[in-house]
Order: structure tokens, then sequence, then C-alpha cells
């Protein structure tokens, strides 16, 4: 039988020696939740919290690399990183090898965050990674913004399952799904789904602005880990209960102020 598996979203990690968690508060947590879950560092995650370093100047980036640090919590220097979504995906559901050449693998990224960890001072290479990171990061959330912007001119603001996944997995390059791939994929994919039906939707209201909550382009895109049942996601904001709509994935969802409570409760 597998042993469960956790991630830390961004946002988590973020409050880590803040006010509003206290490393005490993280301790206990993490002290709580161990011997639960194998702690999993999911790429988005760390590409967030880097981004987050990036826009703080020098005397920023140093002390705020225990948000690093609490993406994996126990073995800080031996992170056990998942593989990208889309890769994650085709060889989790689809039984596919690594066919997605050009993207980013685990061991790289465990090097990477190894690296970052090691530095005492911020050298000009850190620097300038930071930067190209903060970089591809608002490219990537612009392009997002642009793409909804043109569903909403376009009218294409009623979701459908089928043609969701088949749009994703044919940017992966896979280009033909039976029917059996896509009741499969539906199953696998249903919390990611159901976030993204819930922008489409929300695209109908004057109102909704995708640049004001950009944030939704990573965080739909971390649900597509679910597709394997033993992972689940420390998260903070309430927007991924209340936009996966009543996905049987949710109760791998688990919120940190939940667990904080259990955790201080054990510890009292």
């Amino acid at each position: 039988m597998r042993r469960n598996k956790l991630f830390v979203e961004s946002s988590v990690a973020c409050k880590v020696g803040t006010r509003s968690l206290p490393l005490s508060d993280w301790t206990a947590i993490v002290q709580h939740l161990a011997p639960l879950f194998d702690f999993m560092v999911s790429p988005l995650s760390f590409l967030e919290v880097l981004n987050s370093l990036a826009r703080g100047n020098e005397q920023y980036i140093i002390p705020n690399l225990k948000r690093l640090e609490a993406l994996s919590p126990i073995y800080p220097l031996e992170p056990a990183f998942l593989e990208m979504p889309g890769q994650f995906i085709l060889r989790e559901v689809l039984g596919c090898g690594p066919v997605l050449v050009n993207t980013y693998q685990p061991w790289q990224m465990a090097e990477a965050m190894v690296s970052v960890l090691r530095h005492s001072s911020v050298s000009i290479e850190l620097r300038d990674w930071l930067a190209e990171i903060r970089t591809n990061h608002q490219s990537g959330t612009e392009n997002y913004v642009s793409t909804h912007d043109e569903m909403r001119q376009v009218g294409q603001v009623v979701p459908d399952r089928e043609l969701w996944l088949r749009a994703k997995t044919r940017h992966l390059g896979i280009l033909r799904l039976s029917d059996e791939e896509i009741q499969k994929l539906g199953v696998a994919l249903d919390a990611a789904y159901q976030y993204a039906a819930w922008i489409r939707r929300e695209l109908k209201n004057p109102h909704y602005q995708p640049s004001k909550r950009a944030s939704a382009w990573v965080d739909y895109q971390q649900l597509f880990y679910l597709c394997d049942p033993t992972i689940h996601m420390l998260y903070v904001d309430n927007d991924f209960t209340e936009r996966t709509g009543g996905s049987s994935q949710q109760s791998r969802l688990l919120k940190l102020s939940d667990v904080m409570a259990e955790a201080v409760g054990c510890t009292t």
C-alpha cells in the first residue's frame, strides 16, 4: 500500500515565520503531519516561492529562504520533487513515458533548491536567476489573463469537460484520446476541472477581472496533482474549496487553519 503524500502550497510557505504562522506553530504542524504523510515538493510551489523572493531586495532574500525550507520541512536539503503537472498527468493517468523533454525534471528542481538554500548571501548568479524566474512568471501570468480575456470576448463562457480535457492533453502533445481515456482523465482531474469551470462561468460576470485574480493560473494547475489518489495539498486560501464544487477530491485538500487547530490541540 502506497504511503500518502502531501505538498505545501506556496501561500502556506510564504506565511512561515510571520505573525500569522510563527515558526513554533509551523514546527507543531510539521510534527503533526510527518507521521501521516511523506512531504513532496510541487514545482509550482517552488517557482511561486522563488518569484516571491525575486520581488524583494538583497536584504529580503536570505532571511526568507525559510519559505523554501517549508516546502520540504523534514529534509530541506533532500527535497523530493514531483514532476511538472503535464508530465505528471501523462505518466500517472495515461501511463505515458517522459515525452515532455522541454520541461523541468524533478532532479533539476531538487538541485536548484539545494543550491539556493546553500547561499548565505545573494550572489550575482542568484540575483540574475531570480530575475529570470520573475520575468517568466510575469509572462505566464500575462498569457493567462489575455487567454481568458479572449474567451470572454468570443463568448466561451460555458464549461465543457471533454473539450477542456482534450485541449489540455493536446497542449501536451496527445492528439487523440479514446472514450476510456477521456473517462479516466475526467475522474482523475475532477477538482482541476471544477476550478477551471468556475473561472469560465465567472467570465459572464462583467465585474470579474482575470488580471486581478491571476493567481488562479497556478492554483488550478496545483490541483492536477490530485490525479494521484495518495496526494494531498496543504493550503490557505478558501478559493481552493469554494471553486472545486462538489469534487470528491476536496477531501485531500487540507486547510492550514484546520491542521493548525489539530496540531496545537495535540501539543497542549
